[in-house]
């Protein structure tokens, strides 16, 4: 992990003046190298039933390769770039067996934009990994999906993005903390990318979404409604814009138990998770 201590002074091209780099190219929060590491209590809608875990996410500031979007050491590599690592894990209890899901994203700073997407699963049939991966190339951006199972592989997709900006699904606990929030209330359109989750098979292909947010004196509720039906969050009013709440429009449903600032690598030992989570020092104010 390297500390994107520089990403404050780039050129945000790209960005849809919906959205604003204010989280993401934060010095005082990022240039520390420390990762956001946030604690739900989470609710999945399984075989007609509501399921409850815990679901992790951590957002790391980071520096990677251009080409193939791995960390490198040094930020001053040729073709490094700056970049937010969001990594999410999950697992859900079915009965006898255990679904485990993880979610990994990398927002490259350099263009603002989603680089590099992926789903894996194992559900106790097999294993499951799904990508999406943003291509630029002569001014032509566009999305190529690829997935891969127990029951083979398909061959790539390709998806072209428009004038609107495009947003994943799976990036939105992210995406909906850079809303520009400058004004009380507002709403735009966007285009809306498919879950890459296997279940949600009411978001397919791009759709047009409408996005609503309404800013409250410690709250932001933001709705966006998409063709699969509603998606509420609740986010601090204030920066660092926490989502503290997702209702999603399958049932799912996050609920945050604890936040805080660290270096994971720090906190590797038996007994080191309850050690951080007492921490006063570490954790954002409630």
């Amino acid at each position: 992990m390297v500390a994107a201590s520089g990403v404050l002074f780039l050129c945000c091209h790209g960005l849809s003046a919906q959205f604003v780099p204010t989280l993401l190219t934060n010095r005082s929060y990022w240039g520390d190298g420390k990762s956001e590491i946030d604690f739900y209590q989470a609710e999945f809608p399984r075989d007609g039933e509501a399921r409850q875990c815990e679901l992790m996410v951590i957002l790391t500031p980071q520096f990677v390769s251009q080409t193939d979007l791995v960390p490198v050491a040094d930020p001053k590599q040729s073709g490094a770039v700056p970049a937010i690592r969001m990594n999410q894990t999950a697992t859900i209890p079915r009965g006898l067996v255990m679904e485990q899901h993880a979610v990994d994203a990398v927002w490259r700073m350099d263009t603002m934009s989603l680089a590099r997407l992926s789903f894996t699963e194992n559900d106790g049939t097999g294993n499951i990994w799904h990508s999406l991966r943003e291509t630029r190339d002569a001014g032509k951006i566009t999305w190529t999906y690829l997935a891969e199972s127990y029951s083979g592989s398909s061959s790539p997709l390709t998806y072209p993005l428009g004038t609107k900006p495009a947003i994943s699904y799976d990036e939105l606990p992210l995406r909906v903390r850079t809303i520009d929030f400058s004004k009380p209330a507002g709403e735009f359109d966007i285009d809306l990318g498919f879950s890459l989750a296997p279940k949600a098979k009411d978001l397919a292909g791009l759709k047009t979404a409408r996005v609503k947010w309404a800013v409250g004196s410690r709250v932001i509720d933001v709705e966006i409604e998409h063709p699969g039906g509603k998606d509420l969050f609740a986010i601090d009013a204030n920066f660092p814009f926490l989502l503290r709440e997702w209702r999603g429009f399958d049932g799912t449903h996050w609920k945050m138990k604890n936040s805080i600032k660290a270096d994971y690598r720090n906190y590797l030992k038996n007994g080191d998770r309850e050690r951080a989570l007492k921490d006063p020092m570490l954790r954002h104010p409630d």
